[in-house]
């Protein structure tokens, strides 16, 4: 019985002061169709088909977290193989969806320009790549 009440102490002693973990998941569309879902654990990569590529094919980002800020800016920053900024998209709301989109036809011509054929994307304040995009 002493260990029983014991255990049942330290259980609602804790219980209080712990908190939840959370997953912040980012959905990633080619044009309208969902392609990938990615969270902080699963980083992947996207290969993308150069000969399938139209003048007005776009990836789209879409942040969701449980703590999400409808105020705050967001952006996308996509990163060459040298870790110049090729792209930035900006947005306005943090984790609620907001759709944050660009050209893969810009892409492709930096790709073009620069000889580049790996990009990574980064999302506002997080600090490692969300996911990677290959051109084939």
């Amino acid at each position: 019985m002493k260990i029983f009440l014991l255990i049942t102490l330290v259980i609602f002693g804790i219980a209080p002061k712990t908190k939840a973990d959370t997953i912040d998941t980012w959905h990633v569309y080619y044009n309208k169709s969902r392609i990938k879902e990615f969270n902080q654990f699963n980083k992947q990569e996207i290969t993308i088909k150069i000969d399938r590529i139209k003048s007005n094919d776009s990836i789209t980002v879409k942040y969701y977290t449980d703590r999400p800020c409808p105020d705050c800016d967001s952006h996308l920053t996509i990163m060459d193989e040298k870790h110049h900024a090729v792209v930035i998209c900006k947005g306005k709301g943090d984790g609620v969806g907001y759709p944050l989109s660009f050209a893969l036809k810009d892409l492709l011509a930096y790709k073009h320009r620069s000889g580049c054929n790996s990009f990574e994307i980064f999302y506002s304040e997080h600090h490692q790549s969300i996911f990677s995009i290959k051109f084939e």
